[in-house]
């Protein structure tokens, strides 16, 4: 799938650059579950991987997430295209703060 960034702050992940904003722990996490987003044809994809906790959200369903750590996820807003399925990387948040 192709991957597209909502700000520069989160183009930081696929650096190799440190984004100081997150937890050491969440950067890896993202940057693994990146390389899966890229790997994966479309939404069914990412939801077959079990370990990637894949799932609308229920405040919007529009948008979806991804477990990095117990506490963090990467929310994703999910598009399809002429059989070309995109996703934008919205942000990453503390979900227990």
């Amino acid at each position: 799938m192709e991957i597209e960034f909502a700000n520069k702050k989160l183009e930081q992940l696929i650096d190799d650059e440190p984004a100081h904003w997150l937890p050491v722990s969440v950067i890896s996490s993202a940057r693994r579950k990146l390389q899966l987003i890229d790997a994966a044809k479309d939404e069914r994809d990412l939801r077959n991987w079990k370990s990637l906790h894949y799932e609308k959200l229920s405040r919007d369903k529009t948008l979806s997430s991804i477990r990095l750590n117990k506490n963090w996820r990467m929310i994703l807003f999910l598009s399809k295209r002429h059989n070309e399925s995109k996703v934008k990387i919205l942000s990453i948040e503390d979900y227990h703060s």
